[in-house]
C-alpha cells in the first residue's frame, strides 16, 4: 500500500527539507522502514532500538493516534501518515 508521511519540523534535516514524503507498506512499521531506506537517518530520529520508537515520537494514521501499537497499525492505499514529536521546555 502506499501512504503519504508527514515529517516533523525538526526531522526535516534528515529529508533534504521533504515536508512529504511517499512511503510503501502494510503497516506502519513497514511505512517507516520505507522511509528510512529512502533516508537513512531517520532512523536514529525515531527508534531508541529495533521496532522500538523513541518516548518522544507519536504516529498519527488519518488523524487518529496510532498508539498503543504504532508499528503494526495497518495502513491502507492512501492514508496518511505523521509524525510528530513531544517537545519540552520552558
Amino acid at each position: 500500500m502506499s501512504a503519504t508521511l508527514h515529517v516533523h519540523t525538526t526531522h526535516l534535516q534528515f529529508t533534504n527539507g521533504l515536508e512529504v514524503v511517499a512511503v510503501e507498506g502494510n503497516t506502519v512499521g513497514e511505512c517507516l522502514n520505507h522511509l528510512i531506506r529512502q533516508f537513512p537517518q531517520m532512523e536514529k530520529a525515531l527508534f531508541a532500538k529495533k521496532d522500538k520508537l523513541l518516548n518522544t515520537i507519536e504516529i498519527y494514521v488519518n488523524s487518529a493516534s496510532a498508539y498503543p501499537n504504532e508499528l503494526g497499525k495497518s495502513i491502507r492505499d492512501g492514508d496518511t501518515i505523521h509524525l510528530l514529536v513531544a517537545l519540552a521546555g520552558g
